[in-house]
């Protein structure tokens, strides 16, 4: 029988899960990783080829846990408000996930068409445009426009390019909101 499996890669991604909400991917590496995780390099290229793979399985990790918060963020009305809030309130607060968010290469990762039709997608379309008696096409529209504008500004605050305070974020989520609104 082979020897019992001392470091999961369940396990390995834990721990460089938690290594890049602390330090950024850019940190998190193979010696580095086998360190916190009190072993060599071999068990993390066993489950992992290169480091590539890993950073790709964080990044999925990453904006499972996000879209997560942002589905259980506490309701505040107007419901695109919530949403928007969350997403920029991650981007402040898990500045090294969002960055490995949004600065990803290339993962096959998807359109906002794309989006939308997944089941998540579906939600968040739903609860930004709950207020919205507009067509589907219109809806999705709407959604594409204001979440540009969101995660502009959220990759703007994440990236401490520009300082808003609570109050001003809502009045600019607000204003962009409604004049989207009136151009679909």
């Amino acid at each position: 029988m082979p020897p019992k499996e001392k470091v999961s890669k369940a396990r390995i991604e834990t721990t460089a899960f938690e290594m890049t909400r602390e330090y950024g991917f850019s940190e998190v590496t193979a010696r580095k990783l086998a360190e916190r995780l009190g072993c060599s390099t071999q068990p993390i290229f066993r489950a992992y080829e290169n480091m590539d793979e890993l950073r790709c399985d964080l990044f999925y990790m990453s904006t499972d846990y996000l879209i997560e918060q942002m589905l259980s963020a506490k309701s505040r009305t107007p419901a695109y408000m919530g949403l928007a809030l969350s997403y920029i309130e991650f981007a402040r607060n898990e500045k090294n996930l969002f960055q490995l968010i949004a600065a990803v290469d290339d993962f096959g990762t998807q359109t906002i068409s794309e989006f939308l039709k997944s089941e998540e997608g579906a939600r968040i379309l739903k609860k930004i445009c709950s207020d919205n008696e507009a067509s589907e096409k219109k809806k999705k529209e709407l959604f594409t426009m204001f979440w540009m504008f969101v995660h502009g500004m959220a990759v703007l605050i994440a990236g401490n390019r520009i300082e808003f305070t609570d109050k001003e974020i809502r009045a600019y989520i607000t204003k962009a909101y409604e004049g989207f609104i009136r151009e679909v």
